[in-house]
């Protein structure tokens, strides 16, 4: 499986998005995972759904889950469109939650790991 496949996979991409490249850096022991979406040039407002022409397109970058211990970073550029009835808006990326800096799939995990911790005992290490 090449690396793009592995990543189209473990995200759950359908068309219109796609990964367009995978980076590594050893030195930095950072995957960055960079994705579009292709060959459209209209795409649903985030509010109603209307069909809408895409207006622009904007970096973003989220946090998600390591890949064999890199630190791994999804970085997508992001259309917005022009909805007749609400104006321009960021459309909806299926890898994440509107506003998030992170990944479903890592804050799913953030949260469970949060849920499993036993919030009634004092802290380790305490500077008294």
């Amino acid at each position: 499986m090449q690396d793009r496949d592995l990543y189209t996979t473990v995200l759950g991409l359908v068309v219109p998005w796609a990964i367009t490249n995978v980076e590594l850096s050893t030195g930095t022991q950072a995957i960055e995972v960079h994705i579009e979406a292709t060959g459209v040039s209209r795409m649903p407002c985030p509010i109603c759904g209307a069909d809408s022409a895409i207006y622009d397109r904007r970096e973003r970058r989220w946090r998600h889950l390591d890949t064999c211990e890199y630190s791994t970073t999804i970085v997508a550029q992001v259309p917005r469109v022009r909805c007749d009835e609400h104006g321009v808006h960021q459309v909806v990326v299926p890898w994440g939650e509107p506003g998030s800096r992170y990944t479903a799939a890592f804050e799913t995990f953030a949260i469970g790991w949060l849920r499993e911790d036993d919030w009634s005992r004092p802290w380790l290490g305490s500077c008294d």
